[in-house]
């Protein structure tokens, strides 16, 4: 999984890029670094751990999220041809809205208002899509006199239902939110839709308003109505200090700032949840490991994500659930209770399914 962060000047996106990842990109240039920085994180999962311990396993691998903060220019430029560019290889976008005072760091717009930012940038991202389309409709225009009878019918089409979904964007209606005819999927097949992406929001609150998290992420889900979409709020300076520590230090911390779950673990909740995404597990004294996946996915799909031939040669998943692996303590008593099972090629993976995939090529 992919996600791309981006934000106004003076957000601290690159500080919430930072928490993420553990990473030490630059914070300085109030916002308007021209750099994109990439850096991986691990997805929490105590799962894993338990499971790798029980088994003994020599290596013991985490699902991953690739964060890519983007850069934005000093007029609070987000999507040149550069950032689409690096947004048409994501799988979700990451939002940083300031919501935090700092005098130091002077917000574009003079006050900070989270609201307002971000009813700029959502604005901003169906204006990107609504000038695509325009690009898209003066091409097609262009080409109406060299076509032949039945291409340039087609093609006026064409321009029809892409002006039709040019006025949906133009109402507010993001391409997330848009059930698609045949005809509109058929003219919009080869175009990257930047309101397509699902959204996420990280509101970047200050220490002082550790205590208001709650009621600010409650008014942060009433701004943000439709599908693919959600929001959580998160101190990334104190989040950005806190990874620095030791685990042991980083808990203690937490305890007493009353800090609460990890800003990567409630953005990594959101993303999965917002994204439909569940993990399942593979065991064993070589690896266990975390693997994710599309909520919904079948055993074959799933067996994919591992290798291909798994999938191309699969003949049945087994496979029993977390929960009551660790309840029996060994697959030897899951089977004894009857919860170790053998599923077929219908089955659909649930997330935390411990599974060993048969396969013949």
């Amino acid at each position: 999984m992919k996600i791309g962060i981006i934000g106004l000047p003076s957000s601290g996106k690159t500080t919430i890029f930072n928490a993420l990842t553990r990473g030490k990109a630059n914070t300085g240039g109030f916002g308007t670094s021209r750099s994109t920085n990439v850096g991986v994180a691990h997805v929490p999962d105590e799962r894993v751990n338990i499971l790798s311990g029980m088994f003994k396993s020599r290596k013991t691998t985490f699902a991953e999220v690739i964060y890519v903060d983007l850069p934005v220019s000093a007029s609070g430029e987000l999507f040149d041809g550069e950032a689409m560019g690096q947004l048409q290889q994501v799988d979700a976008i990451l939002l940083v809205a300031r919501a935090f005072e700092d005098g130091s760091v002077p917000h574009l717009s003079g006050t900070v208002d989270y609201r307002r930012d971000i009813e700029k940038v959502t604005f901003d991202i169906l204006f990107a899509d609504i000038a695509l389309l325009e690009r898209r409709i003066e091409r097609i225009n262009d080409s109406l006199k060299t076509l032949k009878v039945a291409d340039r019918e087609n093609a006026i089409k064409s321009v029809e239902t892409l002006k039709r979904i040019q006025a949906d964007l133009e109402n507010g209606t993001a391409m997330r939110d848009k059930a698609l005819d045949a005809s509109e999927k058929k003219a919009i097949s080869n175009t990257f839709t930047l309101s397509r992406l699902p959204l996420l929001v990280a509101l970047n609150i200050g220490e002082d308003d550790l205590a208001n998290t709650k009621e600010l992420e409650q008014v942060l889900s009433g701004l943000l109505a439709g599908k693919s979409i959600g929001g959580a709020a998160i101190c990334g300076k104190l989040e950005a200090e806190l990874v620095g520590l030791s685990p042991e230090e980083e808990a203690e911390m937490r305890s007493g700032l009353a800090a609460g779950e990890s800003g990567l673990s409630r953005m990594i909740k959101l993303s999965y949840g917002v994204l439909g995404l569940s993990s399942f597990l593979t065991v064993g004294e070589d690896e266990t490991r975390a693997w994710t996946v599309n909520t919904g996915t079948a055993a074959p799909k799933a067996a994919g994500v591992i290798h291909s031939d798994i999938e191309r040669g699969f003949i049945r998943a087994e496979t029993v659930a977390y929960d009551d692996f660790v309840q029996c303590g060994s697959m030897a008593e899951a089977r004894n209770r009857g919860q170790f099972r053998q599923e077929g090629r219908d089955y659909v993976v649930k997330d935390g399914d411990i599974i060993n995939f048969l396969f013949s090529v």
